[in-house]
């Protein structure tokens, strides 16, 4: 059934369609949506978009833990079908490891994102919405014939399942939400000594986990920056954001030899500068 689905997709391949599925796709890529967190979170509402953060990361680390360990290619990589070859600063297809095809990354992605935005706003439209992005982004990777249906489904559950888990930790445990999304961070570290699971994927989700969980546990603690309805403020947020994780970022990129564990103190220290020291500035420079 998987490789009928594939083969299918594949005879109604076109440059509109390679345009279409593209634009979908590139809403699943986590840096997308990571993007789109950080502005809900800065911008519009700290607490939705720390529940999507919480919600993204807790998937993607569940995500990354089953492709390292079970290594599955990829449908061009197998022969099933060919690829659609994209590589662009949105989207690509060229830069893929061959054995990591299930679960997808994407449909983790934005089916956490995504199912987190539906249970908040709950309006038909909104959530009618959200499903047909998660669907798309779903059937955009099946089009470009770098994963199976089975790949896409799982991940979807994946990220839904972590959705609801965090609606539900927020509802009724709300006090605990940080201390539980820490001991989850923690649990990433022993993939990174199991050679297996101890792919570059593993090192910066789990890097990127641990600097986000000890971050908002000191921003909850000392700092406890407001949302903000005026729009300059929220731009300078934005800049002071982007600074704050993008020097410390450049530095230590340069700075240091090519490696997992130097990737894994760079993304630890970007996203810590970016949890904490940016909502440090935000409440003494008041904006």
């Amino acid at each position: 059934m998987d490789a009928a689905i594939l083969q299918a997709l594949e005879k109604i391949r076109c440059p509109f369609l390679d345009v279409v599925f593209g634009i979908f796709t590139a809403l699943g890529e986590e840096m997308i949506i990571a993007a789109i967190i950080a502005v809900v979170y800065i911008c519009f509402s700290k607490r939705a978009g720390e529940q999507a953060l919480l919600t993204v990361m807790t998937a993607s680390c569940v995500t990354a833990g089953i492709k390292g360990a079970v290594r599955r290619l990829r449908p061009y990589a197998a022969g099933t079908v060919s690829r659609v070859e994209i590589d662009n600063p949105f989207v690509s297809t060229m830069d893929l490891d061959a054995d990591m095809s299930f679960p997808s990354g994407h449909s983790t992605a934005s089916g956490g994102f995504f199912t987190t935005l539906a249970l908040r706003l709950r309006r038909p439209l909104a959530v009618l919405l959200c499903v047909l992005f998660v669907l798309m982004v779903m059937l955009s990777r099946l089009y470009f014939g770098v994963h199976y249906p089975t790949d896409v489904l799982t991940g979807l559950v994946i990220g839904a399942g972590c959705a609801f888990l965090w609606q539900l930790v927020y509802c009724k445990w709300y006090g605990a939400r940080l201390y539980v999304y820490a001991a989850i961070a923690l649990l990433t570290v022993p993939f990174l000594f199991i050679p297996r699971t101890a792919t570059d994927s593993m090192f910066q989700v789990s890097a990127i986990t641990l600097a986000t969980a000890a971050g908002l546990l000191i921003e909850d603690k000392f700092i406890r920056f407001e949302d903000t309805a005026n729009w300059l403020h929220r731009l300078l947020r934005l800049l002071a954001t982007g600074v704050c994780a993008g020097v410390p970022f450049l530095i230590l990129h340069f700075a240091l030899p090519a490696g997992q564990w130097a990737d894994f103190v760079t993304y630890f220290a970007a996203l810590f500068a970016a949890v904490t020291l940016a909502p440090f500035l935000f409440k003494k420079l008041k904006f």
